[in-house]
């Protein structure tokens, strides 16, 4: 686990206009509508008996989203939001362990949600966590995207800039598909090279090998002359 990591994020409280998630406005019901509706059908369709959500915050949203008997692990980085989730919502089919995503073993699992998250973290960690991941055994990875055609840098960790994997550096493949969480998605040019395009977001779903793709193409770039 990177200590400075924890400690920046490790009792930070993201509902500054007092919402009710403490992990903020993106973690609301109204904000999680279009996800909470899909999530059940994507995880029977990808036939998901293990799903690990990191990072998974105070747990408020998810605990409003049909999960069937699927096996359910949720990965913080705050131990003391695990702590407090763990105790409240902890079951027999579900766990919550105290977990960093860039540096730390992740769980087994056949599908990865990680929402709001890398577009708090510096370029450099948001590839620690892709290789991180591209090292696990999970099939899938299920992460926020903006839909805009550029990626800013961040100067600080917890800082805030949309992140769309597709763009550079990160040149990801299109997702296998996408959950809109934004209402439709206008793709024009006009409209993806403009702010507005910024604004819109969707949950993308990649494989593995997708994912492996882009890390050994990045590691190649870095290696060049």
């Amino acid at each position: 686990m990177r200590d400075a990591l924890r400690d920046e994020f490790e009792t930070k409280d993201w509902s500054g206009r007092k919402v009710e998630s403490r992990s903020g406005s993106g973690s609301t019901l109204e904000a999680t509508e279009a996800l909470r509706a899909a999530l059940p059908d994507l995880l029977k369709r990808y036939k998901v008996k293990r799903f690990l959500d990191a990072p998974c915050g105070d747990w408020f949203w998810m605990q409003h989203t049909k999960l069937g008997r699927t096996h359910y692990t949720g990965g913080d980085i705050s131990a003391e939001v695990i702590e407090a989730v763990r105790a409240e919502h902890g079951r027999k089919n579900r766990e919550f362990v105290h977990l960093d995503i860039t540096s730390d073993p992740l769980p087994d699992a056949d599908m990865m949600m990680c929402r709001d998250c890398l577009f708090h973290l510096k370029w450099w960690l948001r590839w620690k966590f892709f290789e991180n991941f591209a090292q696990s055994g999970i099939s899938f990875l299920l992460t926020s995207m903006h839909h805009g055609t550029w990626n800013k840098r961040l100067r600080k960790n917890g800082d805030f800039a949309p992140f769309n994997p597709c763009a550079a550096p990160f040149n990801f493949p299109e997702p296998l598909e996408t959950i809109a969480e934004t209402g439709e998605i206008d793709l024009s040019p006009e409209v993806l090279e403009t702010s507005r395009g910024r604004r819109q977001r969707s949950m993308g779903l990649w494989s593995r090998a997708q994912v492996i793709e882009a890390v050994e193409r990045h590691h190649a770039s870095q290696e060049a002359p």
